[in-house]
């Protein structure tokens, strides 16, 4: 099984573009190289992420035919939920009428939440508050999101699925990074 080539980050925040290029001094000052295998001599590369939703990206070749750049937009690294998650670089050729995979790369990205994210615990929060306040029309009823129905016979019940909602609510907000913005205001 081939190691993590050291290509891709050890860490991302869920947005961030991962820009693998010479041209991007930040991230990288070097396009992604790899002995026997290129462009030129027919191979392709895609990088298979284990996300959620899983995604494939094509690397492009590079300028002089010799490896190849890859970029990860932000808007497929948003929905990365925060964690671990898996990737494989595949270099493929087609010999004959047949293709070949071989896996060139292989690791793991800690992704830390964006701090655009919203936890989908906040609407569970709001339909079981909504229920709090209503339960002395309805003591009976059901809350219904995204699919799934919680249905309450008692307040306690609702109070217990109200401090398990916040629970889950801290568990998301503590995995966000922690920012600090500064602002400076002149008055005119």
């Amino acid at each position: 099984m081939p190691t993590n080539q050291g290509f891709l980050p050890e860490t991302v925040v869920a947005g961030e573009t991962i820009w693998i290029a010479a041209a991007n001094t930040l991230q990288s000052s070097e396009d992604i190289i790899i002995d026997g295998v290129s462009p030129a001599a027919g191979y392709t590369l895609v990088y298979q992420f284990s996300a959620p939703t899983p995604i494939t990206v094509t690397a492009t070749s590079n300028g002089a035919n010799t490896g190849w750049t890859l970029e990860v937009t932000g808007a497929q690294t948003l929905v990365w939920a925060p964690g671990v998650i898996q990737f494989v670089g595949l270099a493929s050729i087609v010999v004959g009428e047949s293709t070949r995979s071989y896996a060139v790369d292989a690791g793991a990205i800690s992704v830390a939440a964006s701090p655009l994210r919203v936890s989908s615990w906040v609407a569970v929060l709001a339909a079981v508050d909504a229920a709090i306040v209503t339960y002395a029309a309805n003591p009976n009823g059901t809350i219904s999101m995204d699919g799934i129905s919680i249905s309450y016979r008692t307040l306690d019940q609702l109070t217990a699925l109200r401090d398990y909602v916040n629970y889950r609510l801290t568990q998301d907000n503590a995995a966000r990074p922690k920012r600090i913005i500064r602002t400076e205001f002149t008055i005119q």
